[in-house]
């Protein structure tokens, strides 16, 4: 499930994640100048991601009590058995209160919503032609602490700024249908949705533009990984020609990443 070409992303962001926490740290040690008192702001913003590919797979692909969903070993396509895909685009709300610590550095908690997810993703169960079509409707809620830091000169109407943040999601998705047009027209498996809270964490990078000494509009682009969207054990339903009938599955699970930008207002107090 692990994704190669994330990881050099991720290993940046956490140094510049420890970088910034380095230089809010000495901001608070060193007290700001005179002219720079502290300052409260409220901050909006509205965007899209796009999330990353994903693959369903089994929380133990071993389980037999209940058993697992894919199981261990290859698909019919050559590839691990699971479910690959995406949860498509959606739209990004963001609400945010935070200090500003310095002319130059920032600090806040921030909720991200993203309400309307979609897996779409194609299955390589064995002994099964043709394709297999995967849906479910899934959300997310996180909260992060996030840390900025403008890049230009204090008093700079346009301002650089970069920003990274940890915190936690909550992953929720409704009962997950496996579609196999192979087997018969109507013939599916239907899993259990399940809610999941994991670690989360951002970075992003934009500029803003100060509107007047309260206001400021800021565009960024951001990466944002909220951890896994599982599915919980329990029954799933079965429909083939023969017969319906419901049997115990284990969870399953998909890392959910997305990329995107966002346009958004900061006023402070």
């Amino acid at each position: 499930m692990s994704d190669p070409h994330v990881r050099p992303l991720s290993h940046l962001v956490h140094v510049g994640l420890v970088a910034l926490l380095g230089i809010l740290c000495s901001t608070l040690v060193a007290p700001p100048p005179a002219h720079a008192a502290s300052r409260f702001y409220l901050r909006g913003a509205l965007g899209t991601d796009q999330s990353r590919d994903t693959t369903v797979s089994d929380l133990d692909c071993a389980s037999t009590a209940p058993p697992a969903l894919f199981g261990c070993g290859a698909g019919i396509d050559g590839k691990p058995l699971g479910a690959r895909g995406d949860f498509g685009d959606t739209v990004a709300v963001e609400l945010a209160a935070g200090l500003e610590l310095s002319p130059r550095t920032r600090l806040e908690l921030a909720l991200q919503s993203r309400p309307s997810l979609t897996l779409d993703a194609n299955a390589n169960f064995l002994g099964v032609t043709g394709d297999q079509p995967v849906h479910g409707d899934a959300d997310s809620l996180a909260a992060f602490v996030i840390g900025a830091v403008d890049l230009g000169r204090p008093g700079w109407r346009l301002q650089p700024f970069v920003a990274a943040g940890v915190g936690a999601a909550r992953n929720t998705i409704d009962p997950v249908r496996y579609d196999f047009p192979g087997l018969g027209l109507d013939a599916a498996t239907i899993v259990r949705g399940g809610t999941h809270t994991d670690f989360a964490w951002t970075g992003a990078a934009g500029l803003s533009f100060r509107l007047n000494d309260a206001a400021s509009v800021e565009l960024a682009v951001r990466y944002t990984d909220l951890g896994e969207v599982r599915t919980d054990a329990g029954k799933a339903r079965i429909i083939r020609q023969a017969e319906t009938f419901d049997l115990a599955i284990a969870g399953t699970r998909a890392d959910l990443r997305t990329t995107g930008a966002t346009l958004g207002l900061r006023y402070r107090f």
